[in-house]
């Protein structure tokens, strides 16, 4: 059987990835921490709007207490 990849992959889950030392984990951990709370203190209002619109969409206006996208 051919191996999935040729080196370790980090971005995938197979047994050929490598682990991270405890503080790399969290050295990763906070960066990504850093970069969404960046991005979501810039993009709050559109994110907002974009999920009020989205809901909007699902209300049933003859009855509210049935959503539109639930299939039964």
């Amino acid at each position: 059987m051919k191996p999935k990849h040729p080196f370790p992959c980090p971005m995938c889950d197979c047994d050929k990835t490598r682990t991270l030392s405890d503080e790399s984990a969290v050295e990763i951990y906070e960066f990504l921490e850093a970069i969404s709370a960046n991005f979501q203190s810039r993009y709050w209002q559109r994110i907002d709007r974009h999920y009020a619109m989205k809901a909007k969409r699902n209300i049933n206006e003859q009855q509210p207490w049935r959503r539109k996208d639930i299939p039964f």
